[in-house]
């Protein structure tokens, strides 16, 4: 198992991450998995690299994101831009240009025209409290042609730390199967 971290500087781009970790992991089939961000750059690496994935999971992620929220995401990227360097323990202590990248990238992300290239099995985990994302990952599970949602119970946003037991057993669950079905 491994687990990258993303570059998240000025520069961040979903397309370079995604490129960046195509290039280093092994060339074998992989089975992803993906939370929030790492999950928009584990969509981006099955649609740029279908041979690669032999199944994904993503957590917490969508294909693309409404007006509302593109708009909610540059508020935020924003206000947390602004916040005293002090003050962004909570942000991971990213500067300003990383954090206004991250939330950019998140604002243009965009794939729905894309997803019916996804002939691997595809799990979409979404955390019940995560009002946010619960519309987007029904979306994206019923966009994917073998894709299959699962509702982490008492999880929100990032449901491995939320709920552990729930979301390592669904997890688990979909990498063991055998059969191509997701």
């Amino acid at each position: 198992m491994l687990a990258p971290q993303l570059q998240l500087d000025g520069g961040f781009s979903v397309e370079r991450e995604a490129g960046g970790l195509l290039r280093d992991l092994p060339p074998e089939p992989l089975d992803l998995c993906g939370l929030s961000l790492g999950a928009l750059v584990a969509l981006r690496m099955a649609l740029d690299d279908p041979a690669r994935v032999r199944r994904l999971a993503v957590c917490a992620g969508f294909a693309s994101l409404p007006l509302r929220f593109r708009l909610l995401q540059g508020a935020v990227g924003t206000i947390a831009a602004l916040v005293p360097a002090r003050a962004r323990g909570e942000l991971g202590g990213l500067d300003r240009s990383a954090i206004r990248a991250v939330f950019r990238a998140g604002r243009r992300f965009d794939v729905s025209a894309e997803l019916g290239r996804l002939t691997m099995p595809v799990l979409v985990l979404v955390g019940e409290r995560d009002r946010a994302n619960s519309g987007l990952s029904q979306a994206l599970a019923a966009a994917v042609p073998c894709g299959r949602l699962e509702i982490v119970p008492g999880a929100g946003h990032v449901a491995n730390a939320d709920a552990p037991e729930a979301f390592t057993a669904a997890l688990r669950s979909f990498l063991d199967r055998d059969d191509p079905q997701p």
